[in-house]
């Protein structure tokens, strides 16, 4: 059985253990550990706006998706957007990420959200199944980007 649940600080670890395995998996980038534990942080400590969920499957959490949101001046509401889901290898096909989806689109709609987005990459056509069978369409937007270096640390 599954089970969805807000995360907490106690799953601090599982994520960015979850998150730095999906940046692997699915970009091919090594996070700066120490970085991606802070982000976590913050999101779990209400530091940055967002809200990381959990599933749990017999006692051990096997799936993770964070949710930060865009204000859609279109819709005078703001719109949830969908990152950093991974699914653990030995949990794929068990429905995790279908749980997840369900969990936030529902909460999304209680909170009078606008809707569900996310981003993927072009090649991960594998989750672009999973997205696209469960309702989702991705194909009148492409994401284009400007990501900055992480600032030096202050020494």
């Amino acid at each position: 059985m599954l089970t969805v649940r807000p995360a907490t600080l106690a799953d601090l670890d599982t994520l960015v253990d979850g998150n730095a395995a999906m940046a692997l998996e699915t970009e091919h980038l090594q996070l700066d550990r120490d970085t991606l534990r802070r982000g976590v942080e913050a999101v779990l400590t209400g530091g940055a706006p967002g809200r990381f969920s959990v599933v749990e499957h017999e006692g051990r959490v096997v799936g993770q998706l964070l949710v930060t949101y865009e204000w859609s001046d279109w819709r005078n509401r703001p719109v949830w957007w969908i990152q950093s889901v991974h699914v653990a290898a030995d949990a794929r096909r068990l429905g995790v990420f279908r749980a997840l989806y369900a969990y936030t689109r529902h909460a999304a709609q209680a909170a009078g959200a606008g809707g569900v987005r996310l981003y993927v990459d072009t090649t991960n056509l594998r989750a672009q199944a999973v997205y696209a069978a469960l309702g989702m369409n991705g194909g009148h937007y492409h994401v284009f980007e400007d990501m900055f270096d992480e600032p030096p640390k202050a020494g």
